[in-house]
């Protein structure tokens, strides 16, 4: 019976400490130069892709759950920056609107985002006001100093 006390004591002791060792956090801390990237995604497709004066609010969505407080980086913006799951599609021909408000929008995706080179990144996005104002592009984007830069634009399908 001496001998049992042993490996049962460790069995608890790893049961016990299990959980807390392979926890995760809510949002992994990430590069902020995939932060600013990202931010700088957004602010491109605001100025280059915005359909006109009925835009209200810019629903943003990456292409991975970030934390809240990358909202905050727009809070100097003419236009309100939401959230895409604040916003939906409904009304005439799909449009987006945000739910709260009602106010019409547009929903800004980087639908994906790789690295080619430290200083070198290629996202795939998409601005999508309604059932018939859509488009998708692929932006290359360099670094220079400590701002991301759009280098090259290239539509890959709209409608």
């Amino acid at each position: 019976m001496r001998n049992c006390r042993f490996p049962i004591a460790i069995l608890l002791l790893w049961t016990l400490l299990t959980p807390c060792a392979f926890a995760q956090a809510p949002f992994a801390e990430e590069s902020p130069i995939k932060t600013d990237l990202r931010e700088s995604i957004f602010r491109y497709m605001f100025k280059t892709y915005n359909y006109g004066a009925y835009v209200k609010v810019y629903c943003i969505q990456p292409e991975r759950i970030l934390p809240e407080r990358f909202l905050q980086r727009f809070s100097g913006e003419k236009i309100p920056v939401v959230w895409a799951t604040d916003c939906d599609n409904g009304g005439v021909m799909n449009s987006i609107r945000e739910k709260k408000t009602g106010r019409s929008g547009m929903r800004m995706t980087i639908v994906s985002l790789r690295f080619i080179r430290g200083d070198e990144a290629e996202a795939e996005v998409e601005a999508f006001s309604d059932g018939i104002a859509a488009n998708w592009n692929t932006l290359r984007l360099v670094r220079q100093g400590s701002k991301w830069a759009v280098k090259t634009d290239k539509l890959t399908n709209v409608s």
